[in-house]
């Protein structure tokens, strides 16, 4: 398995060991990760899965909707056409905590309150923060309102690597939500907490909303790429622009080419294909239960002509889990979207708001308009692929615009041959907006080189906001597991055996 921090790893194991399902593992993680790494995610975000079983996939999207009270004319704009990320007019329903009992209903083993007991200890008594969370802590600082500035930087600075990071308030709810289920967060005096942060920061979304909310089971959005398949949400998630661009290159013999000319060619179809895979996206990705979205076959139709070197959706953060065991494999991710959401706290909670609802566009004739009671574009991404039908990789890759980016790039490089460290591990490139690419300095010259020559502006990693993503991934070949966490960032991977 792979988690996002080394204490989120810690309680997967101990719910494994215990008897637990990946499901339960994963949910016991991620319940850490929105103790650990409240920049990324928590009870305020939301979450979406993919889990395979022997007999079937399922999909969870797991997303809230904007408050059935929003006033399209009303909410403000942020100078580029979307819903501002900062404030209440950016907050939707939080989706993560239903997501998980929908989860755990279907897949879990182990009782419900003892999914919650690590992260309930961890913030209860304190947990390590990590180099990686701490710098993306400091540097979201003037996100928070002032009561979020009041619980995450009580000293006026982001705890240090290593330092332990308490929070009683977040230990109480999640020992609430151990206790009581979902009920705990939307109905009864949480709910309300949670509508008034929201109104009281400009927002929309109330206790009906709330009490009204409910996940989705969606059929996977499939890609066939000859003898894998890539599966992942479909919309409003962006999981179609990881399909779309795989499938381009694949299309066109460059997935997992290599060599001195092919793999430099598949470097610049990459880019291509990614150019064209989010035009298609933005324009047409949004709530189908709200406006028109087409297939993924017209989608992929559309590719062709789709234009590049244009605007690209928006970059927040996210934490990933994979788990892999014998009757299961789940690939999990939750989000808060930007760093620490909002900015708008429930201080009774500890927690903070997700601003999913800056996915919405302010372009009132568009599918993904904000309107009430609609999900927005979502950039979280989950995605398994199988061969000859059995789960064979699980993997999600950190930063909004970068997971579709990151995921392309360590599938191609898996397909070639490098074994999954060196794949995660490899050099990467991020299209950033305009025609416009960064790339890190370990990526092969001859990869860079390919890219500019296609047309694209090449530009120095040390201007880039976002970064180039963390991965977490479990590989499976023949029968036998292997796990990558990626040294970017603050994740740990490990490979147990279960008693049989």
């Amino acid at each position: 398995m792979s988690a996002g921090h080394g204490r989120a790893a810690t309680a997967a194991v101990a719910l494994l060991r215990a008897g637990g399902s990946a499901v339960d593992a994963a949910i016991g993680a991620d319940a850490v990760m929105g103790v650990v790494e409240p920049t990324g995610t928590g009870v305020g975000g939301d979450l979406t899965a993919v889990v395979a079983t022997g007999e079937s996939i399922a999909v969870l999207n797991g997303s809230g909707r904007s408050g059935r009270r929003t006033d399209p004319e009303s909410v403000p704009d942020n100078g580029h056409g979307f819903v501002p990320s900062v404030g209440g007019a950016a907050v939707t329903v939080p989706g993560t905590v239903a997501a998980w009992e929908d989860l755990h209903r279907r897949f879990g083993r182990l009782s419900w309150p003892a999914l919650f007991e690590p992260a309930i200890e961890a913030a209860a008594e304190g947990a390590e923060v990590g180099a990686t969370g701490s710098r993306l802590w400091e540097g979201a600082r003037g996100r928070l309102d002032a009561a979020g500035e009041a619980l995450y930087l009580p000293h006026g600075t982001a705890p240090a690597a290593g330092e332990r990071w308490r929070n009683p308030a977040l230990a109480e709810v999640l020992t609430r939500i151990a206790a009581d289920g979902p009920e705990a967060l939307y109905r009864g005096p949480l709910a309300r907490a949670v509508a008034g942060a929201a109104t009281a920061a400009g927002g929309s979304v109330h206790v009906d909303d709330l009490a009204d909310h409910a996940s989705q089971w969606v059929k996977p959005l499939r890609a066939s790429l000859g003898g894998h398949e890539l599966l992942t949400v479909p919309p409003p998630c962006q999981g179609v622009a990881t399909a779309l661009a795989a499938q381009w290159v694949h299309d066109r013999g460059l997935l997992g080419a290599t060599g001195d000319d092919a793999g430099p060619a598949a470097a610049a179809a990459m880019v291509e294909a990614l150019d064209r895979a989010f035009a298609v996206v933005l324009d047409c990705v949004a709530d189908p239960d709200a406006a028109p979205v087409p297939g993924y076959d017209e989608m992929r139709a559309r590719l062709g002509a789709a234009p590049t070197h244009g605007p690209m959706p928006l970059g927040p953060g996210t934490v990933f889990t994979v788990v892999f065991t014998p009757e299961q494999a789940v690939v999990l991710t939750s989000s808060v979207c930007d760093r620490f959401g909002s900015g708008v706290t429930v201080a009774e909670g500890g927690f903070v708001l997700q601003s999913r609802g800056r996915g919405f566009t302010t372009d009132l004739r568009h599918p993904n308009a904000v309107a009430p009671s609609k999900r927005p574009y979502h950039t979280i991404v989950p995605t398994l692929v199988l061969e000859a039908g059995r789960p064979v990789l699980g993997m999600g890759v950190v930063g909004g615009i970068m997971q579709p980016q990151g995921q392309l790039q360590i599938l191609h490089r898996l397909l070639g041959g490098a074994s999954l460290g060196a794949a995660v591990e490899a050099g990467r490139f991020r299209l950033i907006d305009d025609g416009q690419v960064t790339t890190e300095a370990t990526l092969e010259p001859a990869w860079r080189d390919a890219i500019g020559a296609a047309g694209y502006e090449l530009l120095d990693s040390a201007d880039v906001i976002g970064g180039f993503g963390g991965a977490q991934a479990v590989l499976r070949a023949a029968d036998t597991l292997t796990a990558a966490a990626d040294p970017r960032r603050d994740g740990t991977s490990t490979v147990i055996t279960l008693p049989d």
